[in-house]
């Protein structure tokens, strides 16, 4: 089962017997073995032999070789993200506690740097020593971010899909590219846009008793790395002012009014995924006014 530390056991037996006679069953899709009341290893696995045989097992996607090394790249450069985002805010936070504030986007030049530096040498007691070695952890983990991006474009250049979506879908950039490239299965894989949307786990459930049905929330099946990817991708394009951009922004608007916007976003991330599927399943060019059509025209 794909759970756990099963890598190493995969390429293990891939080793021993062949790719074609390894089969990894996707955990959240078998249900008869998580709900049985006589739950063991070898009940587990008569289940998991009888489903094979009849050829229902629901099969996780294992990446592997290039896309497995991109994979782990990537999760390492989020989780370097992540941490000095929250850095940067209790950063600002301590300023704030003193009435100071320092220079926007300090980090990223030398004399924002050293202006920072003068701003917290201002601060005495405890609280100048947590901004102090704050600030030293912000210039590690922005020096792990560069070396993470730098091995991700590295990766990238034997993954030429990385180059054609950040080129062709509105608001995916290489990073975000390389993310979906790493998490997700080749779309071509996919029988059709609305099933690879359902991989990313954008899409809402189903829930049915006494034969009535309601849609409930988002499944969040698959990889949540490749949902905040797609999401990101629209949160980039709501700061755009023009260009392709600022029509998927007057898209979100627009429904905002009557939705909330958490709902929009996702709604439009869907939208991304299924131009995703159909540009490398099918060779379709993103059709921006058939996905997010508008009444005004944005130039």
């Amino acid at each position: 089962e794909a759970c756990g530390c099963f890598i190493w056991v995969f390429d293990f037996f891939k080793e021993k017997v062949g790719r074609e006679a390894v089969h990894v069953a996707q955990p959240s899709r078998l249900h008869v073995i998580a709900n049985s009341m006589e739950k063991n290893d070898a009940n587990d696995a008569w289940w998991l032999a009888y489903l094979l045989y009849e050829g229902r097992l629901p099969e996780a996607f294992v990446a592997e070789g290039t896309q497995r090394e991109l994979r782990i790249a990537t999760r390492e450069l989020r989780v370097y993200t992540d941490n000095r985002a929250d850095l940067l805010r209790r950063f600002k936070s301590h300023l704030a506690q003193e009435g100071l504030t320092a220079p926007k986007n300090w980090h990223t030049s030398k004399v924002g740097r050293e202006r920072a530096k003068e701003v917290v040498g201002k601060v005495k007691g405890e609280r100048g020593r947590a901004l102090q070695q704050i600030q030293r952890e912000i210039s590690r983990g922005s020096r792990q971010m560069s070396y993470w991006r730098e091995r991700v474009v590295t990766i990238c250049q034997e993954l030429p899909a990385v180059k054609i979506m950040s080129e062709e879908i509105p608001g995916i950039g290489p990073i975000i590219a390389a993310v979906v490239t790493a998490e997700l299965n080749d779309p071509k894989k996919y029988h059709n846009a609305k099933a690879y949307a359902k991989a990313t786990g954008l899409t809402p459930g189903m829930r049915e008793s006494g034969g009535k049905a309601q849609a409930v929330g988002i499944t969040r099946a698959g990889s949540r790395h490749a949902r905040w990817a797609f999401t990101r991708a629209v949160i980039s394009c709501m700061r755009c002012k023009r260009g392709v951009g600022a029509q998927i922004r007057a898209w979100v608007e627009a429904r905002v009014k009557y939705k909330p916007k958490r709902k929009v976003i996702v709604a439009a991330a869907r939208k991304l995924a299924e131009g995703v599927w159909r540009l490398f399943a099918l060779g379709e060019v993103f059709d921006l006014k058939r996905a997010f059509p508008v009444k005004a025209t944005v130039t």
